[in-house]
């Protein structure tokens, strides 16, 4: 969720950017906060990119935390096999302690990119039934009562870069230096937030070879994509 602080700060939620911590901080604050759009019509945590805030904010200044691009990217794996591996009926492709660099290679080919990017729930749906090993009963996976929430956790792979619309915020800060985001809120509203990392990753151990390979294959799918110019920014 995005909210507009104190009818002057737009703060972006990153996805694996303590997004979800940051967002309770907010809620149980005395700020004065106005939410990104009523017509969602629930109180789901969820991501706008950062010029349409500013298309429904209007022109203010912006705030959110970032993370490595490539940490964040091995976070919302794990983030998803927890998900999947934890959520009745849904099995994954493999178990997490599984996952190794050629699964990788060969799950994240140019159909799930391409779905992926299409920033649309049916793209999203396609991308969550690649990483199941019942793809073959899509129907009735599709069918599953919770099956908006579990796509919707798809979108935790797109870049930073799209969030922040191929842009810098007007303050960054860094996850592992949060409590100047906390010391800036502060300085700025006089509110201190008291925020509690919730919704972390298990941080299980897998397979995955952190190499120069990996890194440049992720680079290519997941972020050289949304570089200026690009088509899809």
């Amino acid at each position: 969720m995005a909210y507009l602080i104190n009818d002057d700060l737009i703060w972006i939620a990153t996805p694996k950017c303590a997004s979800f911590s940051i967002e309770n901080a907010l809620l149980n604050s005395n700020l004065k906060l106005r939410k990104f759009s009523d017509h969602y019509g629930d109180d789901r945590h969820f991501h706008v990119p950062l010029n349409n805030c500013s298309d429904y904010f209007g022109k203010k200044e912006s705030v959110c935390i970032t993370r490595n691009w490539f940490m964040k990217w091995i976070s919302s794996m794990n983030f998803i096999w927890d998900k999947i591996e934890t959520t009745e009926p849904f099995e994954p492709i493999c178990k997490w302690e599984n996952m190794n660099n050629d699964i990788i290679y060969n799950l994240f080919d140019d159909n799930f990119i391409n779905n992926l990017h299409s920033q649309t729930e049916e793209g999203f749906k396609e991308c969550f039934i690649q990483c199941l090993k019942q793809k073959s009963q899509k129907d009735e996976i599709l069918k599953y009562p919770k099956i908006d929430s579990m796509v919707g956790m798809m979108s935790t792979l797109i870049s930073e870069k799209f969030w922040k619309s191929n842009q810098k915020c007007t303050y960054e800060f860094s996850l592992r230096e949060i409590d100047k985001f906390q010391l800036f809120i502060e300085e700025r509203f006089g509110e201190k937030l008291n925020i509690d990392i919730v919704n972390s990753s298990s941080k299980r151990p897998s397979k995955i070879i952190m190499n120069d390979e990996l890194k440049s294959f992720v680079w290519e799918k997941f972020e050289g994509c949304f570089e200026k110019r690009n088509m899809l920014i």
